[in-house]
């Protein structure tokens, strides 16, 4: 009837032993096989599976020891819960056992290759083993192609730690590195062969195949395994702008929505999600290229990042290490990369009154703008910073520009404090601005927006009285924002230091003009 005897048991239990052919024939094209009744019931996971002990014991280590080990002479059924890739790999296992013919692809190679080594169905205790072909495959199918490392790397997620045990994640990580390096030199060295053909003029046209391909397909990857691929392709010497590409489409597939330019908080996200994000954003800023003036990451990416590590209350290194980053490429910011919402923070006391943007976030990164000058580069050589015939002095009017267009719009938030309006106004030396228009019209949107509060701010009076007594705005537009200015300055003096000066800010006001 086929059904294995005692004896046969034995015999398979003490060595190697494969199928006789007539039960091999039998069930090659049969599964699960019928015309023998089960001796043995194996569970797995919430799966039962009725099949035979002969079969089983014959290329399983793990059984054949399982059935010796057994008080039960009679034996009829058998848990292996912790079968990697569950009840589809056992019976893909099952099988192979049987002597059916199993496909070996790249969605199934890599829990085949685990559950062979959690069953030992390996050349050990047979001839032909499972853990023979999968092997193999990966060497011959897998390992050489990018697209496939990263396919089984992402299969192997679901594999832990048994991936890990049999060494597998490292493996697939150094070949997506070494290949994806061997791609990155010969796409160059093709590069270098087409344009001696061409033109000059059409020397770099149509030449600039995506070797990021690669990368839309990690950003499913989770956060670890993509931390250690993309740390072992920097140390392979990827480019620094294929790194960016990479970082910035894992973000956006990662953070979901939080990578919007206008976030501004997420105090109502579930707490393991924010969590989890807070790991994500860290561990994207930990692998950014080096910091530099020519960073090839891209402004609006740096901005979004910094919103949303103090939307998800990253560390202060990790917020440091953005500002830093955005006040080396100031000269790549526009107004809305600087527009930091204040109290964007998770755990932030809901309903009370603070101003609407973060300004000591912007301070900091004008600061990072305007020390520039202690990194000694070549280039830089022999000019002053702060001389108005430095090459620099473009930049400085151009973020003169900038923070003008940040006070006009901070201007309009009746909570900032005027000490903090005027500490920004001044982080600029004063050759930075050309003309003084921006200034001028930031403090007149912020005297204006003051005056709806006159008899709740104290601090205020002062100005309104300087105003009044220049009875009307002066003729002179670029004398304006001067007398305006000094106007503000007032409001930070203490009453003593007015009494002192008498009249306080019209006194000065009739002297600056």
């Amino acid at each position: 009837m086929g059904v294995a005897t005692v004896t046969e048991l034995k015999q398979s239990i003490s060595g190697k032993r494969t199928f006789r052919p007539s039960l091999i024939s039998r069930h090659a094209n049969e599964w699960p096989p019928t015309d023998v009744s089960s001796d043995l019931t194996v569970e797995v996971g919430t799966s039962s599976f009725a099949l035979h002990k002969f079969p089983l014991v014959s290329r399983s280590g793990k059984i054949r020891r399982l059935v010796a080990e057994a008080k039960d002479a009679k034996l009829a059924r058998l848990s292996l819960h912790g079968t990697p890739g569950g009840a589809p790999a056992f019976e893909l296992a099952a099988k192979f056992c049987y002597g059916v013919h199993v496909d070996v692809t790249v969605a199934n190679v890599a829990m085949l290759r685990c559950a062979a080594h959690y069953l030992q169905i390996t050349d050990d205790f047979s001839d032909k083993s499972l853990e023979l072909r999968a092997e193999a495959f990966l060497r011959d199918a897998v390992l050489p192609s990018i697209a496939s490392s990263v396919a089984v790397l992402r299969s192997c997620e679901a594999l832990l730690p048994a991936a890990e045990d049999v060494g597998l994640v490292p493996r697939l990580i150094a070949a997506v590195a070494t290949n994806v390096c061997k791609e990155q030199l010969t796409s160059g060295l093709s590069k270098l062969d087409q344009c001696a053909q061409l033109k000059p003029a059409a020397a770099f046209a149509d030449l600039d195949p995506p070797a990021d391909w690669w990368g839309k397909s990690v950003a499913a990857l989770g956060l670890d395994f993509f931390q250690r691929l993309l740390s072992a392709v920097k140390a392979k010497g990827l480019k620094q702008e294929t790194v960016t590409r990479i970082l910035i489409n894992y973000a956006q597939n990662a953070l979901h929505g939080l990578m919007a330019r206008d976030v501004h908080r997420c105090g109502g996200a579930d707490a393991d999600a924010v969590k989890k994000q807070r790991a994500v954003v860290e561990a994207i800023v930990g692998l950014l290229p080096a910091q530099s003036r020519k960073s090839p990451v891209p402004m609006a990416f740096l901005s979004g990042l910094l919103k949303t590590s103090m939307a998800v209350s990253a560390s202060s290194i990790c917020r440091a290490d953005l500002e830093k980053r955005i006040g080396m490429q100031m000269d790549q910011a526009i107004l809305e990369d600087i527009l930091i919402a204040a109290g964007a923070a998770v755990g932030a006391p809901a309903g009370q009154q603070h101003a609407l943007y973060d300004t000591d976030v912007v301070a900091r990164i004008f600061s990072v703008f305007l020390n520039l000058d202690d990194d000694h580069n070549e280039e830089d050589d022999g000019f002053d910073y702060d001389s108005p015939r430095s090459p620099k002095q473009s930049l400085l009017v151009k973020a003169a520009k900038l923070l003008d267009s940040y006070l006009a719009e901070v201007a309009l938030d009746s909570n900032i404090l005027p000490s903090k309006f005027i500490s920004l106004a001044e982080l600029l030396p004063d050759h930075a601005r050309v003309v003084t228009d921006g200034l001028y019209r930031a403090v007149d949107i912020f005297l204006k927006v003051k005056t709806r509060d006159i008899y709740r701010t104290a601090p205020i009076q002062p100005v309104l009285i300087c105003l009044a007594s220049q009875n009307q705005k002066p003729p002179s537009l670029t004398c304006l924002p001067i007398d305006l200015y000094i106007c503000l300055r007032a409001c930070r003096c203490t009453p003593t230091s007015r009494r002192r000066s008498g009249t306080g800010c019209a006194r000065r006001s009739t002297a600056s003009g």
